[in-house]
């Protein structure tokens, strides 16, 4: 597990997708000014690619801890209970991102099923929007590895 998390998967695809969308708008930029013919379908793909980098981007943000909390609790609360407190948010996390992930996948689904595509791609338009529940599924996962299994792990450690 811990190598996993050294080289998590989500930092690679975040990558290579920013790459693709870095080298996709410059192909479109230089066609548009220099030879005077644009690039139809480039601003559409590098617009679902983006949805796609957020969703893979915010997985791995919790790898990092670079979401942003409410601190303000954990001030206030005495030191013995904060892991528990932040076992309960970690879990209420975790489980919306799960229900998310689920409410994603049935409405890509259903896309799917309607033959819904983009218009210039004539991408299925399910695929485009299963970034989002691929992204809070992959969430989930990081959460329930990060924040909710690491407490258990130190807790055990601390009784040895």
């Amino acid at each position: 597990m811990g190598k996993l998390m050294k080289r998590p998967i989500e930092a690679y695809a975040s990558f290579a997708i920013l790459l693709i969308m870095t080298v996709v708008m410059f192909a479109a930029v230089v066609s548009r000014y220099v030879f005077n013919s644009s690039i139809v379908w480039a601003e559409e793909l590098s617009r679902y690619l983006f949805v796609w980098f957020v969703f893979i981007s915010a997985s791995y943000a919790v790898i990092t801890k670079a979401h942003i909390r409410v601190e303000a609790l954990n001030m206030i609360i005495p030191k013995k209970i904060r892991p528990y407190v932040n076992l309960v948010g970690s879990m209420i996390w975790m489980l919306f991102s799960l229900y998310i992930s689920y409410l994603g996948f049935q409405y890509a689904n259903n896309l799917y099923k309607q033959n819904a595509t983009s218009a210039a791609l004539n991408l299925p338009m399910g695929v485009v929007y299963l970034g989002i529940p691929i992204g809070y599924f992959l969430m989930a996962i990081r959460i329930f590895v990060v924040e909710i299994l690491d407490v258990f792990v130190k807790r055990k450690e601390g009784e040895k």
